[in-house]
């Protein structure tokens, strides 16, 4: 038997930060190796399976790495430490998400023999700086997920969708000239400052289900160095988008400014040394608590209250690029992810596993439930780079 709570304080004293998850990675895998088969997967994804009959296939899915724990002066624990105290678990990663990951791997050790079909326990990389992006990958190595389930933190409750997101690069340009004679140059830093308040005062799209779009700038900076005026200032803004919004439409909110806009793209480097170019684009997703699949999950897991989290999570891909049937279920409060001083209910913890027992116990009643949807194989992929 694998205790969860245990298991999640072993995996938050492992620092697994995003790009330097392979020693968590490494544990994992010889985690799950005790009790079924295991891989390293695309982009470093862990994948377990758990195959036994013909039945539905369910993916419960959760990612490996974390933000940085940032000024540990502000912690009242050693970020690190998995300190268990007043009834929780503390350390960065706790709620997000290693309390869910822990609960996920200790159910399916104790349940593996009631699995139904395929059970698979997918582990991935790089969630935090692009969600979706390695699970993208990972839903080409593995059979079509008749279900999805994230562990990301709900306070037990069974998500149901979220915003998406997109970060927009803003670019001012200017004139260079040496900074001892601003007035034969043109300062785009200048220009971004007079800019960016039009910006943000442009009114956003609302969804009566998942709440108004929002943007804020997370970074600002420019090119150049020393003595020079600046001819380039960049800012880059979180943009959370609702459902019907597309890439040209959230470009268009910028329109008509002495700006340029483009959706952000960036390489991301993986602890396997592969590389991944991403295009910071995350669509809005929202199933319907009349789903069939939804039903079925709801009485599984005793009727618990739905939700919409506030964040953004791997659903991007699965359930708002190709519409598989998704839901999150994890253990802990999302206001306290990425802060300091994160933790987690160790008796969260240990009723999120009883709650993924349920739904493998009750594997054999999913495909009643199922709308037939399209294979994902036929479902057409956006362009991809890197290798």
């Amino acid at each position: 038997m694998i205790d969860p709570v245990e298991l999640a304080a072993e995996l938050i004293r492992i620092e697994s930060i995003s790009g330097h998850e392979g020693e968590l990675a490494d544990f994992l895998i010889k985690t799950l190796r005790r009790f079924t088969a295991v891989e390293r997967g695309p982009l470093g994804a862990v994948i377990a399976e758990i195959r036994h009959g013909e039945g539905p296939t369910i993916v419960f899915e959760g990612h490996m790495d974390t933000v940085p724990a940032g000024d540990e002066g502000a912690w009242s624990v050693p970020p690190f430490s998995g300190e268990e105290k007043q009834g929780y678990i503390w350390g960065r990663g706790a709620v997000d998400m290693k309390g869910a990951v822990a609960a996920q791997i200790a159910a399916a050790a104790a349940y593996r023999e009631q699995v139904r079909g395929t059970l698979y326990l997918i582990y991935v990389s790089h969630e935090e700086t692009a969600e979706g992006a390695v699970l993208d990958r990972v839903l080409d190595a593995i059979d079509v997920p008749d279900l999805v389930v994230l562990g990301e933190p709900t306070d037990l409750r069974l998500g149901l969708g979220h915003r998406g997101r997109a970060v927009i690069k803003l670019l001012a340009r200017g004139k260079t000239a040496h900074a001892s004679m601003p007035n034969l140059g043109q300062n785009a830093i200048n220009l971004m400052v007079r800019q960016l308040p039009k910006a943000l005062s442009r009114s956003l799209p609302s969804d009566p289900l998942l709440g108004n779009g929002t943007h804020t700038p997370t970074s600002i900076y420019t090119p150049t160095w020393g003595p020079i005026i600046p001819d380039r200032c960049i800012v880059e803004i979180d943009r959370r988008v609702v459902i019907g919004e597309t890439r040209d439409s959230v470009l268009a909110t910028y329109k008509d400014l002495d700006l340029e806009a483009a959706i952000a793209r960036e390489e991301l480097r993986c602890y396997t040394g592969e590389t991944l170019t991403v295009e910071h684009f995350y669509p809005a997703w929202y199933f319907d608590p009349a789903e069939g699949f939804v039903q079925w999950a709801w009485h599984a897991l005793d009727h618990p209250p739905f939700r919409i989290w506030r964040f953004s999570t791997d659903g991007v891909v699965s359930a708002g690029t190709y519409e598989l049937p998704t839901l999150g279920y994890g253990p802990g409060d999302e206001t306290l992810a990425h802060q300091p001083d994160e933790r987690v209910s160790v008796g969260d913890i240990a009723r999120a596993a009883e709650g993924y027992k349920r739904l493998i116990k009750r594997m054999v009643d999913l495909p009643k439930v199922l709308v037939k949807r399209e294979p994902l194989q036929l479902i057409q992929r956006p362009e991809r780079e890197g290798a």
